[in-house]
């Protein structure tokens, strides 16, 4: 109950300093770094979009809704800006699992944004709200896999994120305060989105099988506050503190479960650093990402091997990284290869399912010449399952896909994953092949 209390001051304090600050705020956009094109890609897509994106503009060409385009520019100059989309996976086992299963689930994502600064002159402060709807079926379910092969499968209507957001000192510091995700805001890189795998998009996905709470929306959220400062133009921190009601990370009543407690206590509270390496709008380097997170909560969690003995919260860290290594055309181009890696560690294995997982990968932008936008992506995920865990062990995935990106607003990305168990039967592998399209509306 102390920590709930702990919660809600510290929102209850976020609101009140960016209600009295929002009137003097400068609104002036930073121009140092390109941090917010790396991070805010798509900005017009509101499908698992970071938090603190609902705000950066988007060219219209970004969207299918061509003939909409002057209701929006109507809609934005008054400081309101929806954004729509619609992601669908086709997947089959070709290998593996009991029988053969064609899956296809998918997402509809609706996001509206306010700008207070052009409503009601009140300079940086906005407002988010998103929703989804869901369809579908779980392919993972039929393989016995722990790793889901796509991260689509939430059937039915969620309401998502609900918050304030504040800019402030030229937008270094950013805070944010309501209906939020961790996972939205920590522990991603702008390379995950590359992969159409749950197991590292938009995260690791230990960090949300260890704790509900971490996961976001669909098909639930937490209240939460965070907020983020830009130390230089190239290291910035950021803090969140997250109430820790299962229920509500599972999506109870639609996404609509406010209370804050619920057989629940205490707060996930995560601390992040970021070196965002020659990432300012001057750099002739390339361009990188290092992600450094610390995690813990002091809820009650039931022992693996005994749900009905608990244990009082976890401790946990991840590390990530990003760099690009090859630019076939310089400084200023964005075709080329990437590199990546990541660890996530939980100190709890009588209470967490995956204490451990590492990932790596490699993405390469323009790899056929004339289709300089088009990206192939390979990753390898390995994870250790806990010791407590009944029925379970080790198991990895490896994908291969390649996104060919028609235009900025529709994206077609034929994959390939193999899903292994290391100490299982070799019938408990799995081959699955399938497509996904990314379309915003």
């Amino acid at each position: 109950m102390a920590g709930n209390r702990n919660l809600l001051g510290f929102a209850a304090a976020c609101l009140g300093y960016v209600l009295a600050v929002s009137h003097c705020a400068n609104a002036q956009q930073t121009t140092a770094t390109t941090q917010a094109k790396l991070k805010c890609e798509h900005p017009a897509d509101p499908h698992r979009r970071q938090t603190g994106c609902n705000d950066h503009d988007f060219d219209m060409d970004e969207t299918l809704a061509r003939g909409w385009n002057d209701v929006r520019r109507t809609l934005q100059r008054i400081g309101i800006t929806p954004t729509a989309s619609y992601v669908g996976a086709l997947q089959t086992n070709v290998t593996g699992g009991r029988d053969q299963v064609w899956s296809y689930a998918g997402q509809l994502s609706l996001g509206f944004s306010a700008d207070f600064g052009e409503l009601a002159k009140l300079p940086g402060l906005s407002a988010y709200v998103g929703l989804s709807w869901g369809t579908g079926s779980d392919l993972s379910a039929s393989l016995d896999s722990a790793l889901p092969t796509s991260s689509l499968y939430a059937p039915s209507f969620y309401l998502g994120e609900m918050y304030l957001q504040q800019r402030l000192q030229h937008d270094k510091l950013t805070i944010l305060a309501g209906r939020l995700a961790a996972s939205d805001a920590f522990a991603a890189l702008p390379v995950f989105t590359n992969y159409v795998t749950y197991a590292i998009n938009p995260n690791p996905f230990s960090l949300g099988a260890n704790d509900a709470a971490f996961f976001g929306p669909p098909p639930g959220t937490e209240w939460g506050a965070q907020a983020t400062y830009l130390i230089t133009p190239a290291i910035q921190v950021a803090a969140g503190a997250f109430n820790t009601n299962t229920n509500s990370a599972n999506g109870e009543n639609h996404g609509a479960d406010f209370t804050l407690q619920e057989g629940n206590k205490g707060v996930l509270s995560i601390g992040e650093i970021d070196y965002l390496h020659n990432q300012r709008t001057d750099s002739v380097g390339k361009p990188g990402q290092i992600t450094a997170g610390f995690l813990r909560s002091n809820n009650s969690f039931p022992y693996l091997n005994n749900p009905l003995a608990h244990s009082d919260g976890y401790n946990g860290v991840y590390l990530m990284g990003q760099q690009m290594v090859f630019r076939p055309g310089g400084p200023g181009t964005s075709r080329g290869a990437t590199v990546w890696g990541a660890w996530t560690f939980n100190s709890k294995d009588l209470v967490s399912p995956i204490p451990l997982l590492w990932g790596a990968g490699l993405s390469y932008q323009g790899l056929i010449p004339v289709r300089t936008s088009d990206v192939a992506s390979i990753c390898l995920i390995r994870t250790e399952f806990s010791k407590y865990a009944p029925a379970t062990s080790a198991e990895d995935g490896l994908e291969l896909n390649y996104q060919w990106r028609h235009s900025r607003y529709l994206t077609i990305t034929p994959h390939g994953q193999y899903l292994w168990n290391r100490s299982a039967h070799e019938s408990r592998n799995a081959t699955v092949l399938g497509i996904q399209l990314e379309l915003t509306l």
